[in-house]
């Protein structure tokens, strides 16, 4: 009986410490994950060294070792004998990974990739929404206006809402029966998720609904050119509230905010904004 009370004790403290253990790779892992969405890290920039980064941060040096094989598996860092761990070419980062893109969403530079994401959202999805007038099934139909109605019903910028929201996409998506449309939006939840709860607070509920009641409309009757319009037109007055919600927060989310270097950084955003939307 001892015996197995102990088993069981050392079983949860062996848990309870990876978990820590995990908690801590993971935080240090974004913390230079955000930084080199950022920029802050240059391409071909070297991270601290291995001995600087245990005393730096007081982690062991297999939370620095783990941490860096999560930054080497999304395409971030390469690592090489005598030139340490750099940062690699942007064109080799995995930017449909859900932690890059919430990463670079969270940095003090963000802009560019918001203009990205967007770019990408209407090459795809006012098309989708065309493909859909055709291809909807009736399950379909009524997940699409079970989603519209979790919109009506829920806080404007509540969990809920940013969820049905996210599910009135989707399903769209789905409705194209075409699975790489599919899995695109599986790819791009987590950043979606985080743009659709920022462009919430801007535009008034009813006219977001009314948007999104438009693309809705249009798919179940048929109309392939009205709900390709009308998708259209959502997604850029979406791209102009997120835009909006980050410069009222002056573009300074993100845990790095309080760090050196992300002053000048937001001003760097600021200049670049002069971009024109998508």
């Amino acid at each position: 009986m001892q015996r197995g009370r102990l088993g069981k004790v050392l079983q949860v403290n062996a848990r309870t410490m990876h978990g820590e253990r995990a908690s801590r790779t993971m935080s240090l892992a974004a913390t230079f994950g955000r930084r080199i969405a950022s920029g802050r890290l240059a391409c071909g920039e070297a991270l601290p060294t291995e001995k600087e980064l245990q005393t730096q941060y007081r982690v062991s040096r297999t939370v620095v070792r783990e941490a860096v094989r999560h930054l080497v598996a999304k395409g971030l860092v390469s690592v090489g004998p005598k030139v340490g761990t750099r940062v690699r070419e942007r064109i080799e980062w995995n930017m449909l990974d859900p932690d890059v893109m919430g990463w670079h969403l969270t940095a003090a530079i963000r802009r560019p990739f918001i203009e990205s994401l967007y770019e990408m959202r209407l090459i795809n999805e006012p098309q989708a929404a065309r493909l859909a007038c055709d291809r909807i099934s009736p399950e379909q139909a009524a997940r699409l206006q079970a989603a519209m109605t979790g919109m009506r019903e829920n806080p404007r910028g509540s969990p809920e809402l940013i969820a049905a929201d996210l599910a009135f996409h989707r399903v769209i998506l789905e409705a194209t029966g075409n699975p790489m449309l599919v899995s695109l939006g599986a790819m791009i939840e987590r950043s979606l998720s985080i743009s659709f709860s920022l462009s919430w607070r801007q535009n008034p509920q009813e006219e977001t609904l009314r948007q999104h009641g438009r693309v809705m409309d249009a798919i179940l009757a048929g109309d392939r050119e009205a709900a390709e319009l009308f998708m259209r037109r959502l997604i850029e007055s979406a791209f102009n509230d997120v835009i909006l919600a980050l410069y009222a927060d002056d573009g300074t989310r993100g845990d790095d905010a309080g760090e050196a270097g992300d002053t000048n950084a937001g001003h760097r955003e600021r200049d670049h904004g002069a971009r024109s939307a998508p």
